[in-house]
């Protein structure tokens, strides 16, 4: 961003979602501190009242909020993730993107993310544009992060099927980004994430650097499913198995007991042979 463009992104201080800057901060009380905080974030709520939301728009965000989450708890990585947040920059109009991420800092419940609080800006934004904002993403917020030294912004617009990232280029002496361009399949790489973006069908796709997808949670609820189903037929024939292991040993067993009563049989009638047989020796021998 040059000083002309800098120039011209001067926010008034009558602005209601204007934040102070670090000198008019640090002259005011907690209390005043508070009650600044809780109007801006009044008057932004109070902006996002008026704009509607598809439910294109609502289920991209959930589920780039969910997929994340997910998969930086699976690697037990310390991760502020949220969706709408108020956002307050010193200096600046506070605005709430539909995704944000910030790396080492801890996770709980906050009303808002300010820099004045936090001591730590942004490390990635994404916005899922729609028609009403699209203007608004790809021209005034683009140059609004770059001045803010936000290292990545991501658009993802689910209405068009287009996905556009840019990098922070921090070789140059004005905060401006870079745009990321694809590589040869397809992806749009995130250094910050650690992950590739990339459009699957109307998804905003997440990929490790390995190639394996980062599954959304109703792709991992059909996997359960079907493993649970998997399972249920495992269990269903290991019993049939079982089931034909002991028929089959109940035959061997009254073949056995068959066979043991004929010899029984045999015997007893040879027994009875042999006294008739010794009987009639001994009137012989009368």
């Amino acid at each position: 961003m040059n000083p002309v463009e800098n120039s011209l992104n001067k926010v008034s201080h009558k602005d209601p979602l204007y934040v102070p800057d670090k000198q008019e901060w640090a002259k005011m009380t907690e209390s005043e501190r508070q009650a600044k905080e809780d109007s801006i974030i009044c008057a932004l709520e109070h902006e996002s009242s008026l704009m509607g939301e598809t439910t294109i728009h609502f289920n991209a965000r959930a589920s780039a909020s969910e997929v994340l989450r997910r998969f930086y708890n699976g690697q037990g990585k310390k991760v502020f993730i949220a969706s709408d947040l108020h956002t307050l920059y010193p200096g600046e109009r506070a605005f709430y993107p539909d995704l944000l991420v910030v790396f080492e800092v801890e996770d709980y419940h906050r009303r808002s993310w300010n820099v004045h609080r936090e001591k730590k800006g942004l490390d990635f934004v994404l916005e899922i544009i729609s028609k009403s904002s699209r203007r608004n993403d790809q021209v005034e917020k683009l140059n609004l992060f770059a001045r803010l030294g936000i290292p990545e912004y991501f658009m993802f617009d689910p209405d068009k099927y287009t996905l556009s990232g840019f990098r922070l280029d921090t070789a140059n002496e004005y905060q401006q980004y870079l745009p990321i361009q694809p590589d040869h399949s397809n992806y749009l790489s995130s250094s910050v994430l650690g992950l590739n973006l990339i459009i699957d069908n109307d998804k905003l796709r997440f990929v490790s650097p390995d190639g394996l997808e980062v599954l959304f949670s109703d792709e991992l609820i059909h996997r359960l499913n079907n493993k649970l189903s998997d399972k249920d037929e495992i269990i269903a024939r290991a019993r049939q198995e079982k089931e034909q292991e002991r028929q089959e040993k109940e035959q061997e067993r009254q073949e056995k007991e068959q066979e043991r009563k004929e010899k029984e049989i045999e015997k007893a009638r040879a027994d009875q042979l042999e006294k008739e047989l010794a009987e009639l020796k001994a009137n012989l021998n009368n």
